[in-house]
């Protein structure tokens, strides 16, 4: 199956947090193909106090996924979503170039926050941590 990981997922693994690392243990043994929105970078190395070290470990973990660039046609789906779901549902833009780069590469949105997708029509959205999602 082919997944794209919000950026709390991987936080949660830095945080230790079980669940996030069998996901990413998932993901490095290609139980899961594993996608990165160039969002989800920024996300990570915009972390207050970063270190060396700690850019050296988020760096390697990035590295586990195929990086999905903001191309032309993700910035096309996000801006459509934006059209459709800001006003309404309060869809962030951040949020709206993660949820393109899960539609655009028929992919399913592994996320801890399902309530910021969960209404885009046609996106996969599951928390991975909830084993008894569909």
């Amino acid at each position: 199956m082919k997944i794209v990981s919000d950026t709390n997922v991987i936080i949660d693994h830095l945080r230790n947090i079980p669940q996030a690392t069998s996901l990413l243990e998932e993901v490095e043994n290609g139980s899961f193909e594993g996608l990165i929105s160039t969002i989800t970078i920024l996300e990570l190395m915009a972390a207050p106090r970063m270190t060396e070290k700690r850019f050296k470990i988020i760096k390697t973990l990035i590295e586990m996924f195929e990086h999905v660039p903001v191309d032309e046609r993700i910035a096309t789906v996000a801006g459509r979503y934006l059209a459709r779901y800001r006003a309404s549902h309060g869809l962030e833009p951040m949020d709206a170039i993660i949820a393109a780069t899960a539609s655009t590469n028929e992919a399913v949105l592994f996320t801890l926050n399902t309530k910021h997708f969960k209404y885009i029509e046609g996106l996969a959205v599951i928390n991975p941590y909830l084993v008894d999602q569909p």
